[in-house]
């Protein structure tokens, strides 16, 4: 009895060790995993801006260089304007202005100016460290800037439209300038965890937690203490006119995001979703209808004042 005891003991001192070893491991690497996300979601992501131009398509334009408020300098291409009007084009987190090229060509096509640039850090624009779009609302100021010193811009029909991050970016500037007169958000991002709505599926609830860690060591990576959110924002911008643009399917989380979105804004406001798109597969899996819908939007709300 006694040697069975002593056996029983040796085996649980052993299962101890092994859980322990195990939620140890565990620990670590978790660590280890938000470690590399922050970094590598906040080290610059420079591309050389390659293979094609706006000239490849028929479109003649100009290659822009603007000074941020805090030093930085971003590269970018502007599109003249044959209709007075002009958007401003926002790219995802991680990637450039090629990314944006397709709606450019589109928006040119019905006439209207197209500014896309590079955003901080990203591309051929200057920069130390991306900042999860905190820091690029002030560089959208920027942008607007020197768009409205181009006499082909009519000040009061300037929009933007962002992707993913970019969409988020968008609203916030929208936010803080007026001088945007419609916002689109296609499959828009958070800015803070204020932003992200409940979430009933377990797995999503744990990315949230990750991200919460995530933007944590960010802000300390940065020194971004205070940014702001989109939720926040919204508000500022009624009564100016916002479209919101889903991808996947009702019980999605992006889905669930830009509907939290467009369910917190008030009249003007525009829907659209695709449910068997993934992100940013939009323009290509209804490139008729994406048009139509972009278009559409800008025609009304640019020109409302038009005869």
């Amino acid at each position: 009895m006694e040697g069975k005891g002593k056996e029983r003991s040796g085996c649980t001192r052993w299962i101890r060790l092994l859980l322990f070893a195990l939620v140890s491991g565990l620990v670590l690497f978790l660590a280890g995993y938000d470690i590399m996300w922050v970094y590598a979601n906040s080290n610059p992501v420079r591309r050389e801006i390659c293979c094609s131009t706006p000239l490849d398509y028929g479109y003649s334009f100009k290659d822009v260089k603007f000074s941020t408020q805090d030093g930085p300098v971003l590269s970018g291409w502007y599109i003249p304007s044959k209709n007075g009007a002009a958007v401003i084009l926002l790219h995802g987190y991680g990637a450039n202005r090629m990314e944006m090229l397709g709606r450019a060509v589109m928006l040119a096509d019905h006439g209207y100016g197209v500014f896309l640039y590079d955003q901080r850090a990203s591309g051929e624009s200057e920069g130390e460290l991306r900042s999860f779009g905190w820091l690029d609302v002030e560089d959208v100021r920027a942008a607007l800037d020197l768009l409205t010193t181009y006499p082909d811009v009519d000040q009061d029909r300037i929009g933007i439209l962002g992707f993913s991050q970019g969409g988020q970016i968008a609203l916030r500037a929208a936010a803080e300038n007026e001088q945007i007169k419609a916002a689109i958000a296609e499959e828009p991002g958070f800015s803070v965890m204020e932003d992200i709505p409940e979430f009933n599926n377990l797995y999503d609830r744990w990315l949230v937690f990750q991200y919460r860690i995530g933007l944590f060591g960010i802000r300390w990576r940065t020194g971004v203490t205070n940014p702001s959110g989109v939720v926040e924002g919204l508000a500022k911008i009624t009564p100016r006119p916002m479209m919101f643009i889903a991808s996947h399917e009702e019980e999605d989380a992006e889905y669930i995001m830009v509907r939290y979105y467009y369910d917190l804004v008030d009249e003007p406001k525009e829907w659209w979703s695709v449910p068997e798109a993934k992100h940013g597969q939009i323009p290509e899996v209804r490139p008729v209808e994406y048009e139509a819908e972009i278009t559409d939007f800008f025609n009304e709300w640019l020109f409302e004042d038009s005869d």
